[in-house]
């Protein structure tokens, strides 16, 4: 008989050993035996985002273009061009009210390819950014794009030193699947890359687990191309959908950090949430939540009647 070792699984797929058998079991297919597959707050399994860089003027069409229609952007501009780069830039005062409702995200106080920095000077680019940002909006960034797509091993662990959790790549993923490592994560498609047809690929999918669509891209290039047509047309088709979280990259990542932080007691008989946040799930078709520092009981005769 299987005997569950630790109590710290993590729900994404961290390996746990099976004594008796001694061979690696993920806390996932765990809890996929118990009939448990965790979703996105309201019980969803598909999540929506958008991540666009430098902080162009742009910007401001295109944030019109994602309140319309009820989406969340995440815009990554380089906190230092608000001031060196003014033109064609959007201004310091007009962050908060522009970007209400979206998110700021770093993108490099200087936009330099950070692995090429020595180590002073990355802690030093990697600090500006984030007390420009403070100072601006009275909030800490959780995230980045790395500026020209470029990061190593170095950059992500000073990013983890202070407390980043995510950063986008400019490589593209070939799957609509959560990534293993959020601070390598790659977006589905730039936004010229056929975005119509994958947005139908999206919405005919019939996910068994959370699921991501990450479209990026700069507002610019709308601009110079004059096809803003295609946001527009994207944005209306995906919108209000009952089965799609419409979020930002840090509410996604946050989210989904939170549910790989899950864990099964000791004795195998609890689904135990040590986080702030609450988490949502389905049980054998039934829609269940688990709140901050709360526990759901694995055996059936004890499950709680919603």
């Amino acid at each position: 008989m299987k005997n569950i070792l630790a109590a710290v699984l993590l729900i994404m797929g961290s390996a746990a050993l099976s004594a008796a058998e001694g061979k690696p079991e993920t806390a996932e297919n765990i809890l996929k035996e118990k009939g448990i597959v965790v979703t996105y707050p309201g019980w969803k399994l598909k999540a929506l985002a958008f991540s666009y860089d430098d902080g162009n003027i742009a910007d401001r069409r295109l944030v019109g273009i994602f309140d319309r229609n009820g989406m969340k952007g995440t815009f990554h501009i380089p906190s230092a061009w608000l001031k060196k780069k003014p033109q064609n830039r959007v201004t310091e005062d007009e962050i908060k009210t522009l970007y209400a409702g979206h998110e700021i995200s770093g993108h490099g106080a200087n936009h330099v390819s950070m692995p090429r920095l020595s180590q002073e000077k990355l802690e030093k680019e990697l600090d500006e950014e984030i007390a420009n940002w403070k100072r601006i909006t009275g909030k800490t960034i959780r995230g980045y794009a790395y500026p020209y797509g470029s990061y190593s091993d170095k950059v992500i662990a000073e990013m983890k030193k202070r407390n980043l959790f995510y950063s986008r790549t400019v490589r593209r993923s070939k799957s609509f699947d959560l990534p293993a490592d959020f601070l390598r994560w790659d977006p589905q498609a730039h936004h010229n890359q056929k975005i119509d047809q994958l947005a139908d690929k999206y919405l005919a999918l019939n996910p068994k687990k959370m699921t991501v669509l990450l479209i990026w891209g700069h507002s610019y290039e709308f601009a110079k191309a004059d096809n803003w047509q295609i946001m527009e047309d994207f944005c209306k088709k995906m919108s209000e959908k009952k089965d799609i979280f419409y979020a930002t990259m840090g509410n996604i990542a946050g989210y989904v950090l939170a549910c790989r932080d899950l864990k099964i007691s000791a004795d195998g008989k609890k689904l135990e949430n040590p986080t702030v946040v609450n988490i949502y799930f389905i049980r054998n078709g039934k829609r269940h939540m688990i709140g901050p520092e709360g526990s759901f009981p694995l055996q059936p005769d004890s499950e709680p009647k919603n």
